[in-house]
């Protein structure tokens, strides 16, 4: 195994936004950081969270995402493996479709940030260019074992 590979990945409300964020499994945990920031700054700059998940009890901070949800930060999940009785959020991995849904739009010009194992990264990486987004606006940090 190896450590988070990426380069600089943080986020301070100066740079303002709009900001997406995009995790997959523990990729959260430098994500919320910038979500902790955000709070404690009182900021209101549109953030969005695009949170991958196995299943619902798998979801790291999903109390306090749930809680600090709201006046401009929007969180959402996507839940692969399973999801509890009643769920009508996303049940699929995140793809282009979901994430020109969850947005904001290339046009926008928002700080992307993505977080996660590699072939999430290189996939969410890849549909956010896909649909317009610049990659050097695209930050990334991956996570998994070394090649070999």
């Amino acid at each position: 195994m190896r450590g988070p590979v990426g380069g600089y990945f943080v986020w301070e409300p100066s740079v303002g936004g709009p900001v997406l964020l995009v995790g997959g499994g523990s990729g959260v945990v430098p994500l919320m950081a910038m979500i902790r920031e955000r709070a404690a700054a009182k900021s209101d700059v549109d953030m969005r969270l695009l949170l991958s998940s196995r299943g619902w009890e798998e979801i790291i901070y999903r109390d306090e995402l749930a809680r600090l949800a709201g006046d401009g930060l929007v969180v959402v999940h996507t839940l692969t493996r399973s999801q509890p009785d009643g769920w009508s959020g996303y049940a699929r991995r995140v793809d282009s479709e979901m994430l020109a849904e969850v947005g904001p739009a290339a046009k926008d010009q928002p700080h992307v940030y993505v977080c996660g194992p590699t072939p999430f990264v290189e996939a969410v990486a890849n549909a956010l260019v896909g649909l317009g987004h610049e990659p050097q606006e695209i930050k990334t940090e991956r996570f998994g074992p070394t090649g070999g």
